[in-house]
C-alpha cells in the first residue's frame, strides 16, 4: 500500500512538474529515485516484520510435537499389549515374585504365580523338579524366564525373571 502510494505521489509530482516545465531536471529525477528507494526499503522492512509476527503466531498455536505425546493408536497398542501380558503371563508381575520364599510348597507357588510353563523333572539328586515360567513380553518381545527348584516338596531355589 505504501509502495503504491509512493509511486502515485512520485508520478503525480513528476506529472505536475512536467506539465509546468515540460522537462525534469537531473536533480529532481535523482531526488524522486532516492525517495522511491527509501519507500521500498521501508516497505520491505514492514513486510519482514509482518512475516515474523505471523510466524510467531502460527508457532504459538501449533500443537506440541508428535514425539512428545503418544498418539491415540500408540495408546491403544500399549493398552492391548499390557492387557495381553496380564492375561497370558500373570507371573510377569515382579510383585508376585517378591512374595515367594524358600520353603513354600508347589501348591503355594502355583497359587501366587499361576501354572508354570514347564514342569520338568531334574537329573540333579538334590532337586526333584523345576517349575519354569517363560514367555516373551508383548511390549518388548524379549524372552523372560523365571525358575523355582523344589526338593522334598519345598522350594529350595528361586531364580526371579529379569523384567525391564
Amino acid at each position: 500500500i505504501l509502495l503504491a502510494a509512493g509511486f502515485v505521489l512520485a508520478f503525480a509530482t513528476l506529472d505536475a512538474q512536467a506539465q509546468n516545465s515540460q522537462t525534469v531536471s537531473r536533480t529532481e529525477y535523482e531526488a524522486l529515485a532516492a525517495k522511491v528507494a527509501q519507500l521500498e526499503a521501508r516497505l520491505n522492512g514492514m513486510q519482514l516484520q509482518q512475516v515474523d509476527t505471523v510466524t510467531q503466531e502460527v508457532l504459538a498455536t501449533m500443537p506440541e510435537s508428535k514425539s512428545a505425546t503418544p498418539s491415540l493408536i500408540e495408546n491403544v497398542v500399549a493398552a492391548v499389549k499390557q492387557r495381553e501380558e496380564q492375561v497370558n503371563f500373570p507371573w510377569m508381575n515382579l510383585s508376585k515374585w517378591a512374595s515367594l520364599r524358600e520353603g513354600q510348597t508347589p501348591e503355594q507357588v502355583v497359587a501366587i504365580l499361576g501354572e508354570p510353563t514347564l514342569d520338568e523333572p531334574s537329573l540333579n539328586r538334590r532337586i526333584d523338579f523345576v517349575y519354569t515360567y517363560e514367555g516373551r513380553r508383548p511390549a518388548t518381545n524379549k524372552k523372560v524366564i523365571g525358575k523355582i527348584r523344589f526338593y522334598k516338596g519345598e522350594a529350595i531355589e528361586i531364580v526371579r525373571p529379569v523384567i525391564d
